[in-house]
């Protein structure tokens, strides 16, 4: 099993973060651009067991189908989600919000496994690892963008 943990500082209110990621319409306004995010099922309002359908198309030419579940909703202060099918053997993803020096302090925490066997640490270091690295990097910056933006 690998773990994937990004923090970052946002100058909001833990509630305004909390509520932008419990909008799972949100996700196609953070995901990166190579990655095109649709929603096919969504069961709100979004709690524990909710049921999440997406499609993702990365770099024009992947796409999968990811049926994820809500595992965990704390309001302001935590969702989990886990895969029930898609790409990964094995996906969870805590979204963490806790407040520090009056601002929000967001981490992602992913544990997941690859469906590739044997073949599974060569494809986490050679691209796996860096892939999820880019795409939360980039989420938890627009993330900032636009949750900073509309504090001003």
């Amino acid at each position: 099993m690998y773990i994937f943990e990004k923090s970052i500082l946002i100058n909001c209110s833990v509630k305004d973060a909390f509520e932008f990621h419990s909008d799972t319409n949100n996700l196609s306004k953070i995901s990166p651009g190579n990655i095109k995010v649709s929603i096919l099922k969504l069961e709100l309002p979004l709690r524990k067991g909710s049921g999440i359908d997406l499609k993702i198309k990365q770099f024009g030419i992947f796409t999968s189908v990811w049926k994820l579940r809500i595992k965990n909703f704390e309001p302001f202060r935590l969702i989990t989600d886990e895969l029930i099918s898609g790409p990964f053997k094995y996906w969870e993803h805590d979204h963490i919000f806790s407040e520090k020096d009056e601002k929000t302090l967001m981490t992602d925490k992913v544990r997941y496994e690859l469906p590739l066997g044997a073949f599974s640490n060569m494809a986490h270091s050679v691209f796996v690892k860096r892939m999820i690295e880019s795409q939360f990097d980039s989420r938890q910056i627009k993330t900032r963008e636009i949750l900073e933006k509309n504090n001003i």
